[in-house]
């Protein structure tokens, strides 16, 4: 493992048991989907409101200065390379899970583009009827019926609920690529992931401004949407793909 995935590790070890303790708390009307209940309210809102302003004095303006420089070509090659390499880690997710088809698929489609695809930067395998489709210990949590908790948003990170924050720690303890490979490769394909979150930053501009910045409550605007698509996506198979995106940039490494 890379010296700075060790350095976010010893950062994150004594907060996973504390996330997944409180995710074991469920709502007091016994509705998992009971979207008044927001039993951190007073600590997420000043939370919230601080990523709104470094939203606006940095990361949009970062990412629109990506989006506008570099070309969408080698931007989608950034994806490409940054959903392959995700896959050793979600193909042990299905296998928890229980899916062995996703297993089946998973497994192919790393071999195809990583084999073929110049190391993933080409998606060759979506052409053979092989989509990405991501995954990870969230829905793994959801498949053995572990609750959400309450919704919870990190400071720079932004919005997830303690279940999402557990099972986020846990992808980064998890994920083989970073056990395998040199340190040099995981150190660029940190970089990669960070690369490929500043761009749906910037693709998903009009849509971050209208929750974060034109909303007359952006605290509550984006955790409705956030929970709506989170549990559309876990309970059907599928969410918005554009707030799909969201997560990603606000709740995703």
């Amino acid at each position: 493992m890379g010296e700075s995935m060790k350095s976010v590790a010893r950062m994150l070890s004594p907060l996973g048991g504390l996330f997944l303790l409180g995710a074991c708390a469920t709502p007091p009307s016994g509705d998992p989907n009971d979207l008044s209940w927001d039993p951190l309210e007073p600590y997420n809102r000043p939370v919230h409101e601080t990523n709104v302003e470094l939203d606006a004095q940095v990361i949009g303006p970062v990412a629109r200065a990506y989006g506008n420089t570099v070309p969408q070509v080698a931007r989608n090659g950034i994806r490409n390379v940054r959903d392959n390499w995700k896959l050793p880690g979600e193909i042990i997710q299905y296998g928890l899970q229980g899916n062995g088809l996703r297993v089946a698929q998973s497994t192919t489609r790393f071999a195809v583009n990583t084999l073929l695809g110049l190391g993933g930067v080409l998606d060759i395998a979506k052409d053979m009827g092989l989509p990405y489709r991501e995954t990870g210990f969230d829905e793994t949590f959801y498949q053995w019926g572990i609750p959400d908790g309450g919704y919870l948003v990190m400071p720079v990170f932004g919005p997830g609920t303690q279940r999402d924050w557990t099972a986020w720690a846990l992808d980064q303890f998890a994920d083989p690529t970073y056990y395998v490979l040199s340190g040099p490769v995981v150190n660029g394909l940190l970089v990669v992931s960070g690369l490929d979150i500043v761009n749906d930053r910037y693709e998903l501009d009009p849509i971050v401004d209208q929750l974060l910045h034109n909303s007359a409550d952006s605290y509550t605007a984006t955790r409705v949407s956030y929970l709506q698509n989170k549990r559309a996506r876990l309970s059907e198979g599928e969410g918005n793909s554009d707030l799909d995106m969201l997560e990603d940039v606000y709740a995703n490494q």
